[in-house]
């Protein structure tokens, strides 16, 4: 009895591995791999390109020695940002607007001027932000806040987002309860924020590079796994499938196994590689500084680190890459069809963002599946949601939406082929 029990899983196993080899034994299917390779080893380029050094000498450089003197030039700043340090930025960056080099008309000169306050860039934009108008970036705005307004740079934050509320353009937008939702998260992030160098963390994380590979490498998991089903009818070898004991059962379970496995693999394996190259060039630094930290998120309602934030865009982008491939898979089997499956991924992540510009479409498209492949990019999103009495933001909605989805969307895959017809 034992031993059949053995047997029977070892069988199992073998039809799964069988399953994953007739995958990744097709020319086209190993093509798709290696473009997938070439577009991490040129994404992980392009975002650690991203990083700059610029020496005193005006000229700038990129790469591992470049990230070197420029965690040192921020470093010098590293801790938390209490109204001394904002007072000593605008000292700073009032001394290098005010030298010989800021106000030449020559690009060199202007380089090494820019080089001087690179180390306190950061905290520069910041201060933009802060006492600037959410809608309106001006990158000169330090220049006219006097050192005594260091010690509002927190409530002007604050202040920003409520004249945002209140303008024309947005006060219909939100009903007063959201508004004081909104307002709530604001004053709930914790201050002084701490700062130290994390130009790695926001190189993976600010940048678009990061949804721009997942969305490939989902719609190259879909080309991989559409055929997994409709194979049997494009061989014609589907009456001897059904046929066989273990057809309408294991058999099927092996096929949604490889399915499941190839995109878990394909996708984790993709992701790691490319935060753990650029990681290892720009450094692992500044991975507990909040994203409000970093320009792109500094309006963000989510007060999470940078690490988190890799934890949560991740999970978000496997949660998206199960659910899509998931449906092609059920397409496949459903139509018979590599042809339709392929479509699938394609249609869920590249149409959303075009149809998502058009304003009557706008609110729906923000819970389309291609959202969770750039939650990075969605943390200063203001989509809210009303949930059985309580306010949530459209990145916390998302997530377990569609984590329900795919539970629900990966049994019927086997309830349709193991109903599949013979013709």
């Amino acid at each position: 009895m034992y031993f059949c029990i053995i047997s029977e899983k070892r069988r199992v196993f073998m039809m799964l591995l069988f399953e994953i080899k007739k995958v990744l034994s097709k020319p086209l299917n190993k093509a798709a791999l290696l473009i997938l390779a070439a577009v991490l080893i040129i994404g992980s380029i392009l975002t650690i390109r991203d990083v700059k050094y610029i020496d005193a000498d005006g000229n700038s450089s990129a790469g591992i020695s470049a990230a070197r003197s420029l965690r040192a030039e921020k470093n010098q700043y590293k801790g938390y940002l209490t109204e001394d340090v904002i007072r000593q930025v605008i000292e700073e960056n009032a001394a290098v607007s005010a030298s010989p080099e800021a106000q030449s008309e020559d690009a060199q000169e202007n380089n090494k001027a820019a080089a001087e306050a690179q180390g306190f860039a950061d905290i520069r934009e910041m201060i933009n932000l802060a006492f600037g108008e959410m809608e309106n970036y001006d990158y000169y705005r330090i220049n006219s806040v006097s050192e005594d307004e260091a010690g509002s740079f927190y409530e002007q934050r604050i202040a920003g987002l409520k004249d945002y509320l209140n303008s024309d353009d947005v006060t219909d937008s939100f009903t007063e309860e959201e508004k004081e939702w909104l307002i709530n998260k604001y004053e709930s992030l914790d201050t002084p924020l701490y700062y130290e160098y994390a130009d790695g963390w926001k190189a993976l994380m600010d940048s678009q590079y990061l949804p721009t590979l997942m969305m490939i490498t989902v719609l190259i998991t879909g080309f991989l796994v559409s055929g997994i089903f409709s194979d049997e009818f494009a061989w014609k070898a589907d009456s001897i499938f059904f046929s066989a004991r273990l057809g309408r059962g294991k058999a099927i379970l092996s096929k949604m196994g490889a399915g499941f496995l190839i995109t878990t693999v394909l996708y984790w394996s993709t992701v790691f590689l490319f935060g753990f190259i650029v990681l290892a060039v720009l450094g692992f630094g500044g991975g507990n500084c909040a994203v409000q930290t970093g320009v792109s998120n500094w309006n963000s309602i989510y007060n999470i680190t940078y690490f988190q934030d890799y934890l949560l865009s991740t999970a978000g982008g496997y949660v998206g890459s199960l659910f899509i491939t998931t449906l092609a898979m059920l397409v496949s089997a459903k139509t018979r069809s590599t042809v339709f499956a392929i479509t699938v991924p394609f249609i869920l992540t590249c149409v959303p963002p075009f149809v998502g510009r058009l304003e009557a479409f706008a609110r729906i498209m923000t819970l389309f599946p291609d959202q969770l492949l750039s939650i990075n990019k969605n943390l200063e999103d203001f989509s809210l949601y009303h949930i059985g009495g309580g306010i949530f933001g459209g990145v916390t909605v998302i997530i377990p939406l569609y984590l329900i989805l795919f539970c629900l969307v990966f049994p019927v895959l086997f309830l349709v082929y193991r109903r599949t017809q013979i013709r």
